[in-house]
């Protein structure tokens, strides 16, 4: 795996550009997100994932991104990031988190993401 792919993802969740995200996603790919019911729904083929993306970019529209380190290995990488904002009471939030990918042929075959919140 290529640390420019993770990079290139990165970018594109900070911008919220939904449809280059949607091409690096395989069709049978799994997502965990990092917030959710289970903790962290997941959501399971294409479409799922492309709606739990949808609902992700909205939970962080208020947030300004900050890439991280990259570390691939094979057909896996873990990469961290994170996520500056502002509580409805001005209280700066930073947001940090991790992801463990797995991919197949250039494409994201699963996605679990984690996040830590500090006040």
């Amino acid at each position: 795996m290529e640390e420019s792919i993770i990079r290139d993802i990165g970018a594109a969740w900070g911008r919220a550009d939904l449809e280059t995200l949607m091409s690096f996603v395989a069709d049978d790919c799994v997502y965990s997100a990092s917030v959710g019911p289970e903790p962290g729904e997941t959501f399971s083929g294409k479409d799922a994932v492309r709606a739990g993306f949808i609902k992700m970019l909205a939970h962080d529209s208020d947030s300004v991104s900050e890439p991280g380190d990259v570390y691939t290995f094979g057909d896996r990488a873990v990469s961290t990031w994170g996520f500056r904002h502002r509580d409805p009471d001005g209280t700066s939030v930073l947001v940090r988190g991790c992801d463990v990918w797995l991919f197949r042929d250039g494409l994201i075959v699963r996605k679990d993401s984690y996040r830590k919140t500090f006040p």
